[in-house]
């Protein structure tokens, strides 16, 4: 991807004024390394971070990159867009007169022709920031030299300007030549990289803010993917839950056991009610239902509650019970009163006769006695 780009981070001097009040510098503005962006500043998809471009030496140093140098505008700070025939009337305020080589730095000499910006650089107002049309890689790295981790290449660089500002993305190593710094010093503070500490940079207090915003960013973005993940992992659980219970359900033992269930009930239900008629019905607490049903048609027994069911069966049941008892009990009863009969007409065939001594006509019957 082509973008165009600002770099924000180097000073100048070594100053000289031409007889016509001009202001002649020299001023590193750019350097092989890391560079810090904004995803945003790349169009870059998804939540606002930072990202690690690296820009090899090859690519900054190339003959055809710094031939884009010389004759170039000098802003005073960067145009909303980039210079042009329509536009350097009201933001050119000088030219790059030629570049160099120095290290792993690139040196531009400028010639300054507007007052304000003069006086500008002369107030303190002295890093320089080039302005370029770039392309960016995605070719995931380390830096040789510092060991940083990068994970875009910038290649192609073309540069369009060289702008004046108040602080430049290359660092304090972008700067005119001899400048005169004057007042207090940016304020610096150390900036946590990650919710545990153990990660921190010092940065200026401006970085600082950018920074921590987008950690912040990213550090929530982290706990929602955690979030999501969590959810994720008991919704698998769960459902793996419910297969080992199926598996359960279908099992020999449990079907069996839920056989033997329901035929103990339809076997208490013909109890409850005589001639009951199941209805093909194999749940215990559907036949139970059932039961009550053709006992007392006149409840609405669909409506009731299963607690309610198995109550009104259980004293259905005990009920059937007691009558069964009952009728067992007078069963023994007739079949007692039927040997005292049959005992009766063989003493009566015997010649036996009442008697108000029942042990003697007992034991003379024993005897065969007439």
């Amino acid at each position: 991807m082509k973008r165009m780009t600002i770099d924000e981070a180097f000073k100048p001097t070594s100053r000289t004024l031409t007889p016509e009040g001009f202001l002649c510098v020299k001023g590193v503005a750019a350097r092989t390394g890391v560079y810090q962006y904004l995803s945003s500043e790349l169009d870059l998809d998804g939540p606002e971070r930072i990202v690690n471009v690296y820009r090899p030496p090859a690519q900054v140093f190339a003959p055809e990159s710094m031939a884009t140098f010389p004759d170039k505008d000098v802003t005073n700070d960067h145009p909303d867009d980039l210079v042009d025939s329509t536009t350097f009337k009201e933001v050119s305020v000088g030219h790059v007169r030629g570049v160099e080589q120095d290290g792993d730095n690139l040196i531009v000499d400028l010639i300054i022709k507007d007052q304000t910006a003069i006086d500008d650089i002369d107030s303190g107002k002295a890093e320089l920031s080039p302005g370029y049309l770039a392309e960016y890689v995605e070719a995931p790295g380390i830096d040789p030299v510092s060991g940083t981790a990068y994970e875009y290449e910038q290649r192609d660089i073309q540069i369009n300007h060289v702008a004046v500002v108040e602080a430049a993305r290359g660092g304090k190593v972008a700067r005119i030549f001899d400048h005169k710094p004057k007042g207090v010093p940016m304020a610096q503070r150390k900036v946590f990289l990650d919710s545990k500490k153990s990660r921190s940079i010092i940065l200026d207090e401006e970085a600082a803010s950018v920074v921590e915003d987008a950690v912040a960013a990213l550090q929530k973005f982290a706990d929602e993917e955690s979030d999501r993940a969590d959810k994720a992992e008991a919704t698998k659980d769960e459902a793996e839950e419910k297969l080992e219970e199926a598996k359960k359900e279908t099992s020999d033992a449990a079907i069996g056991a839920r056989v033997k269930s329901t035929l103990d009930t339809i076997a208490l239900a013909a109890k409850v009610v005589k001639s009951f008629d199941a209805k093909g019905l194999v749940s215990p607490l559907e036949i139970k239902r059932a039961a009550m049903a053709q006992l007392k048609p006149t409840r609405d027994w669909a409506g009731k509650s299963e607690a309610y069911v198995q109550a009104a069966f259980d004293a259905a049941a005990d009920e059937a019970k007691e009558t069964e008892d009952e009728d067992d009990e007078d069963g023994d009863k007739s079949k007692t009163n039927d040997s005292l009969k049959r005992f009766a007409e063989d003493a009566a065939k015997r010649g036996l006769k009442p008697t108000s001594d029942g042990s003697d006509a007992y034991n003379k019957f024993l005897r065969g006695g007439k």
